[in-house]
């Protein structure tokens, strides 16, 4: 991911050819359906200068997970592998003159577009989330378009408008995640939470901890967060440790955290009240620094 993150940064967009593609949501027998909108020169650079912009401002890359946030000068990384992003780019990678758009009523409804920077045979692809599927309201954050002629052009009034960012880049098989909350919406990566939560509920290993597990049930509920962190608590996997309910009734009761376990089986009993700290606990998150001796909890964690 590296080279790839040095590759983006590298990249050159002035000189690169622009192509912009729109898409919607599908629930027939493919993921998404795309159209190629022809652009101006004008808005050509417009994209272009958005893609600098941001570029210049992120000189860091982190790793991708569930509750990792991006900071104001950085972005995350994953393979294309972990999302829907292939099938995306299966539909934007079609001949153009083909797919073309020849109504507005075909950018009605649109979810998001993808825009291909090319040069040299290395492509970049911009994507972003439609904001209210396109916005009709003049802001100053925004590039406004026209569509005439079977061409979208920038202009200064109200028609159509970009967002002056991306949600994320792709370059080679490498994801850089600009906008996390857009990505996820983009790549309905939530579902992926729901579907990791369902998956822990039915490992007997994780149940076999807890008295019951309707108490943890009704806590995460649909809570993006909380579904969040059960991904990570399943993506670690401490709780299949030897020893860990041991060990962690053991540091409980040094510690005073209040957890409550069995008398007899010597599981846990999940609560409303202690359920932060059990979660806390799984993720590996409930910290001691060494030099003051302070607890803490903490949002994310990267081992050293």
């Amino acid at each position: 991911m590296t080279s790839d993150f040095q590759a983006l940064k590298d990249f050159d967009f002035n000189n690169s050819t622009v192509y912009l593609w729109v898409y919607k949501n599908s629930e027939r027998d493919i993921r998404f359906r795309t159209h190629y909108v022809q652009t101006d020169r004008e808005l050509n650079d417009d994209f272009k200068s958005i893609a600098n912009t941001e570029l210049n401002r992120i000189t860091e890359q982190s790793p991708y997970s569930p509750i990792t946030q991006v900071n104001e000068s950085g972005c995350l990384a994953l393979t294309c592998n972990d999302t829907e992003f292939d099938l995306l780019k299966t539909q934007v990678n079609r001949l153009e003159t083909e797919n073309r758009v020849t109504s507005v009523d075909q950018l009605k409804g649109t979810k998001g577009y993808v825009v291909k920077f090319i040069h040299n045979n290395i492509t970049v692809y911009g994507v972003r989330r439609s904001s209210s599927s396109f916005q009709t309201k003049y802001n100053k954050s925004f590039v406004n378009m026209m569509f005439s002629n079977g061409i979208l052009s920038g202009i200064q009034d109200n028609s159509f408008s970009i967002k002056k960012d991306f949600d994320f880049y792709v370059i080679n098989n490498t994801i850089f995640i600009a906008n996390k909350r857009g990505f996820e919406t983009a790549m309905q990566h939530k579902d992926a939470y729901v579907d990791a939560f369902i998956q822990l509920k039915q490992s007997s290993s994780f149940l076999s901890l807890f008295t019951e597990i309707q108490p943890i049930d009704e806590y995460v509920g649909t809570n993006s967060m909380q579904l969040r962190r059960m991904t990570v608590i399943e993506m670690k996997g401490i709780y299949n440790n030897p020893n860990f309910l041991t060990s962690l009734q053991s540091v409980n009761n040094t510690r005073q955290w209040g957890i409550n376990f069995d008398a007899t089986s010597g599981k846990i009993i999940p609560c409303a009240n202690t359920m932060q700290a059990i979660l806390q606990t799984f993720l590996d998150h409930r910290l001691i620094s060494e030099v003051t001796s302070n607890m803490y909890d903490v949002p994310d964690a990267i081992q050293l």
